[in-house]
């Protein structure tokens, strides 16, 4: 599986974007470098949330901290975790660290650091690379390749997911030579990711859809605030879902029609959980399984729009007794508890069903035969977008 095949699947659970062209990044220290289509796409797919002011700094070395959140973000949908770094200060980029570390991406040290300063080398950054492929189940190499002139010069411990990415096409540097050494860059590292989540499709303006589609809700319902005690929004690929509870506002179709650039991409779905239900329900989930369970088995908890479940990730399967709590609090078949596996590994599932306290195991892409699978979510670009548009209300 080359680098495409691999776009058309991880691109799905990216948070995707951009038109004819995507929304143009805002740093000025690029001009027309020709990787610029790199930035502008990760930009507006918010997975560049660890650069601040008008500059990408593009001959920087890219930092572990950096990489953390530019994976964290790639993944759009990786559970929350609970871990904490002594050198981390709480905030988003503590929270995209601690989730990579609980998926043994990009792991912290025995000290209890995580170090978000330190620079990273080519190697390393396959490594975590590769290890993210193994999380989304998509490491299997694509064949033999000529070793590089360099290779023996490659650690032992990142030879295989130098391999690997040489094989998928996605790190290849043209004069056949990797320089493991060597800081990798933002800009280096942006085009790789670029590489991995971008397909030749057409692809949506996520951004500008989200802000228009944020415009109708708030003339619809007076606030996005409103909205959410309502529905859901999220993306499924390229589509906005819009889940609604009940019928839609008398408007909202025709709203969405007129005012919305590409309104082929907003799809409207009658659902039975709404956002603010969503949140009542994993608050008392986690709640549940900390009292009953420990706190250190609960590792994080993210909400799934397409299959209307709240997601909690444990350390260790829960016991029966938790399980039937659950249904008293929340009802039935509401809540889907994963147990944390090492990345390319089944993850064993549980879910407060009657008779389903056994749980089974499916692989890290969620698939079974009932084809359970994650939502691609977009709660911090909904975020964002709600901001624009009441902050654009307001003014």
């Amino acid at each position: 599986m080359k680098y495409r095949a691999l776009a058309a699947v991880l691109g799905t659970a990216a948070i995707l974007s951009a038109g004819a062209a995507s929304a143009e990044a805002p740093y000025t220290d690029l001009n027309t470098l020709p990787q610029r289509a790199a930035v502008d796409y990760l930009y507006d797919t918010q997975c560049l949330t660890f650069v601040t002011g008008d500059q990408f700094h593009p001959n920087t070395v890219l930092t572990r901290g950096d990489l953390a959140q530019l994976i964290y973000n790639a993944a759009a949908n990786m559970p929350l975790a609970n871990p904490e770094f002594k050198d981390v200060q709480p905030g988003r980029a503590a929270d995209a660290m601690a989730a990579v570390a609980a998926q043994g991406i990009l792991t912290g040290y025995e000290d209890g650091s995580f170090q978000p300063d330190k620079e990273v080398t080519r190697e390393e950054f396959a490594g975590v690379l590769y290890r993210y492929l193994q999380y989304c189940r998509l490491a299997d190499a694509d064949g033999e390749v000529e070793a590089y002139a360099d290779e023996g010069d490659v650690s032992p411990a990142e030879l295989t997911a130098v391999q690997v990415l040489h094989s998928k096409n996605i790190m290849v540097p043209e004069d056949n030579r990797f320089r493991p050494k060597d800081g990798i860059t933002r800009m280096e590292a942006a085009e790789v990711i670029y590489r991995l989540l971008h397909s030749d499709e057409d692809y949506v303006s996520h951004v500008q859809v989200e802000m228009q589609v944020m415009k109708c809700l708030n003339a619809e319902y007076g606030s996005a605030v409103a909205y959410f005690r309502y529905g859901t929004m999220y993306w499924e690929g390229n589509t906005l879902v819009l889940g609604i509870k009940g019928s839609p506002g008398r408007y909202l179709e025709d709203r969405i029609e007129h005012e919305v650039t590409r309104a082929d991409a907003v799809s409207i779905r009658r659902v039975r959980l709404s956002r603010s239900d969503y949140d009542r329900i994993l608050n008392s989930a986690v709640n549940t399984i900390v009292r009953m369970e420990g706190v250190q088995t609960y590792v994080g908890s993210i909400p799934d729009y397409v299959n209307e479940q709240v997601v909690v990730t444990v350390r260790r399967p829960v016991s029966e007794q938790t399980l039937k709590a659950l249904t008293e609090r929340v009802g039935a078949g509401v809540i889907r508890i994963e147990t944390l596996a090492a990345p390319g590994k089944a993850v064993h599932v549980q879910e407060n069903r009657s008779g389903d306290g056994e749980g089974y195991d499916v692989d890290r892409r969620g698939r079974r035969h009932d084809n359970i699978s994650y939502s691609p979510l977009v709660d911090q670009a909904t975020s964002n977008a709600i901001a624009y548009v009441e902050n654009d209300v307001m003014n």
